[in-house]
Parts: structure tokens; sequence; C-alpha cells
């Protein structure tokens, strides 16, 4: 365990963060540990406890009380004051001569999660550097996810007279094209086989996001609430720009959405190789484009989610799309190098064959909406997305502006150089002269004077009565 690390990162925080605690622990076993090990094993990645770290004097070591009575305390919270049981990872360290403890808190599997506080029965979360107990509403969510959901099946019976008759038919056009089988099925034997409607006729929650005229009539919480502020949105100072509910189903949402951005994002002028002046947008609009995507497919629809929309927040430097839910079945570190986990496996499904107005499918081929935006970010000289996965909400940041280019590397010079620059020294002047007396290939010769040229310890110019190259020690050059 790298303390040193944790510690000059908390020191720059300058608070706990939603991953690490620190906890003074002179005195004693501090109070909280069940609420907190409940809160780190509900957490995507788990957490860690510093025990011996006094946060109020800037994360000093102070040490702790009793190293082993202490790690025998904390084992005995996990084993028996949480249900179920929390695996905690115990080390002693040594540092600036006070003994700390580590305590690693290893993530409960998402079968048995949310992970209770036996005596209390509640269950809690991290958010930032607070731990905070799980509403019933966030309960239901994390039990929901133990296995697969099927709210985008959930029938919505209210919904049977607001699909759009027009994509309906294109949607069910383009199926036939797609197997056989489908020819000589009625209309309404597709809808049912691709879970637009329910088994007794009626919409389900995917038919009327994919289909629906205005499917937030009925389904309030699933458009997008898009806000632009001029400072970071919590400040109480920032002013709010431009603030739009979006409405409609899933590929209008996606649109709205681009034009939103687009609309209020930042653009830069940059010349290019031709000599023209172009406006380069602040975000890649494929980036864009594949992250709401994502957020619009695999949102938690679950009657818990309380209606929350996704969200999608400009702030100067950045742009931040969430939605609720957070990753299913996969991890922040496996985002874009596994297949795709679907929590709404039906919805994605129908947002393979449709298209936006545009002629774009919502979703090109299942797993690839990640590693695209990543593509789009890294051609366009930016950093790549950001990810947050707090359990119950997923964020995707991007970072606006180039990545600043990485100074190039020095050179050291090797052996050939310093035969270049030895014969160089004796009077040869020229690529052949040198490939003479050193032996080297003109092949050789010419690389090195190029590198030695580049560095300056080697200058080239054009003789006054021939056009060939001739080279000479530069500045720097009898420094060999």
């Amino acid at each position: 365990m790298d303390v040193n690390r944790l510690v000059m990162m908390l020191r720059s925080e300058g608070s706990d963060t939603a991953g690490v605690e620190a906890k003074r622990a002179s005195g004693g076993l501090p109070e909280g540990l069940a609420a907190l090990l409940s809160a780190f094993a509900n957490r995507p990645g788990g957490g860690i406890i510093v025990f011996g770290l006094d946060e109020s004097a800037g994360f000093v070591p102070t040490g702790v009380y009793d190293a082993k009575a202490l790690k025998q305390g904390v084992a005995d919270i996990a084993r028996k004051a949480l249900e179920p049981p929390v695996t905690v990872s115990l080390e002693t360290v040594v540092y600036a001569g006070a003994d700390l403890v580590v305590a690693e808190v290893a993530e409960a599997a998402a079968t048995l999660k949310p992970v209770v506080v036996r005596r209390t029965g509640k269950a809690y979360l991290r958010q930032y550097d607070a731990t905070v107990a799980l509403s019933d509403q966030e309960v239901a969510a994390f039990i929901a996810n133990r296995g697969q959901p099927a709210f985008d099946v959930t029938s919505v019976p209210a919904a049977s007279e607001d699909l759009d008759p027009g994509a309906l038919a294109a949607f069910v056009a383009e199926q036939r094209t797609m197997a056989a089988v489908f020819s000589t099925w009625p209309d309404e034997r597709i809808l049912r086989h691709a879970r637009v409607l329910a088994g007794d006729g009626t919409v389900t929650a995917a038919g009327l996001l994919v289909f629906g005229v205005y499917p937030q009539g009925i389904l309030p919480g699933s458009g997008i609430q898009a806000s632009c502020w001029s400072g970071p949105a919590k400040k109480a100072s920032s002013t709010l720009i431009d603030s739009r509910a979006l409405v409609g189903p899933v590929p209008e949402l996606l649109e709205q959405a681009l034009a939103f951005v687009a609309r209020n994002a930042a653009t830069a002028i940059e010349a290019r190789g031709d000599g023209h002046l172009y406006n380069r947008p602040a975000y890649p609009g494929v980036a864009v484009r594949e992250l709401v995507a994502n957020a619009l497919v695999h949102r938690d629809l679950g009657p818990y989610a309380g209606g929350a929309p996704v969200s999608l927040i400009l702030e100067p430097g950045q742009l931040i799309i969430s939605n609720p839910g957070g990753l299913f079945g996969l991890t922040v570190d496996s985002l874009g190098r596994t297949d795709s986990h679907l929590r709404n496996p039906h919805l994605a499904q129908l947002l393979l064959t449709v298209r936006s107005r545009d002629g774009l499918r919502v979703i090109e081929r299942l797993g690839s909406g990640i590693p695209r935006a990543i593509s789009a970010l890294e051609e366009a000289g930016m950093s790549p997305p950001v990810f947050q996965d707090t359990g119950l909400r997923f964020t995707a940041r991007l970072i606006a502006g180039r990545v600043p280019a990485a100074p190039p590397t020095r050179r050291e010079p090797g052996v050939n150089d310093e035969r270049v620059l030895a014969s160089l020294a004796q009077g040869q002047s020229t690529i052949r002269a040198i490939r003479d007396a050193t032996g080297l290939t003109d092949r050789q010769v010419r690389y090195c004077l190029n590198q030695l040229v580049e560095s300056g310890r080697v200058t080239a110019g054009r003789g006054a009565h021939t056009n060939s190259l001739s080279y000479s020690l530069g500045p720097g050059g009898h420094q060999a």
C-alpha cells in the first residue's frame, strides 16, 4: 500500500474523497465504522480507510492507539455488524514515524448489495467525502440490479394511442427486410416479437421511448434536462445561460441534445494546412452523440429512479452527461474493453434498427459507443472522457481544449554520432568524405548529421560555388 501517495492525494484534495477516508484513531476505535464499511462495500471499486491521520490538522500522522486491537475491532465489525459480511484487508504501515492502519474494503458482489448495518437495517453509500443512508428507492435500485432488470418491457397501458404510426410502419418494413420469416407475419406479431408491444397487446416502456410521439406525457423523467452555466453549476455565483427540457422519443432526444451542445458550447478558430480558418467545435460531435446515446440507452428505468431525467450540463471548460443508474455488469476500468452489458436489452435492440432524422442509427453496434467516443476525442487532440460510477448514477465528463503536446525527448548521442563529430573536427565536411573517414554507410552518416544539426552541434550550408551541402561543427559540437 502506497501510503505516501494516499496522504499526498488527501492533502491535495483538502478532504476525504469518495474512495478514501482518514480516521484519527489515536484514542480508540472510531465511531461510525459500520456505516462507512457499508458505504464502501456498496461503492463500485470499494474504498480505503487510513487510520492514524488527523484530517482537521491537514492529514498529519497521529498514529493509532493500538494497531493490533484496531485491526481486530475493524475485522469484527466487518464480519458481525454487517449483512452480508464485508471483506476487509488490514495492514499496519509506518509513516513519518507513526503507526497507521490501512483498511482496504472490497466491493460487495452485485447479487449481495446493498450491504446493510444489522443494528439499524440501513444501507449506506458515499457521496464524495460523506457517508449517507440510502433511501428506500435507492435500496430498491440495488435489489433490482441483482438480476437482469426488465423495466424496458414493462407494460404501459396508457400509451396505446401515443405511438407514431409512421415510425412504426418504417420499423416493421425494416424488420421484414432483415429476416425472411417476418415477411409473412402481420404487423402486430412483429411488434410483439420486438417487444414494442407486450403479450397482451399493450405498449411496453421500450416501445413508448422509441416510437412515442410524446413519451414524457406518461413517463415524465424519460427526457433530458439540458443546461448551460456561466460557471460551475453548483456555485451560487454562476448564472444559468440556457435551460431546456428536451422531450420526445429517444432518436429525437439525441438530435436535440447535439443541437443544444452545438448552440451553447464555445467554438475555436484554427488555421489548417490549406491556409483557411475553420471553426472547431469545443466537443467532437461523434463523442457527444455516443455518450448521450449511452446515457439514454443504459439509464435506469425502474420506478425507484424517481423520474430523474438524463442530465446534460455545460460549464466553462467541461460538458457533463449523467444518467440515473450505475454501470450494469461492468466497471469503469472495463468500459470499452469488454462486451457491453445491457440493463435495457430490448430498448437497445430497437435502437439498433430505428434511425434519427439525420439517417443514423442511435446505436451503430452494441459496445461500440465508448470506443468511438474515445477515438473521436483522441483525433481532436483532447483528453479521453472521465467516467464516474457511484452505483446509482453514471457520469461522463468531457474536458474542453486540446491536450498539450508532450515535449520531444532529447536523443542521447551514440557511438556513430561521436565518429561523425570526430571526422568533422578533422576537416571532412561532406557526406562522402565523412563516410570514407568513418566507415559508416551513406544512410548512417545522413541520419547522424540530421540529428546533430537539429541539436545544434553541427551546422549545414551550401558552398558558394557548389550546390552540395557541407557540414561543420556548431557551437556545441566540440563538447562530444
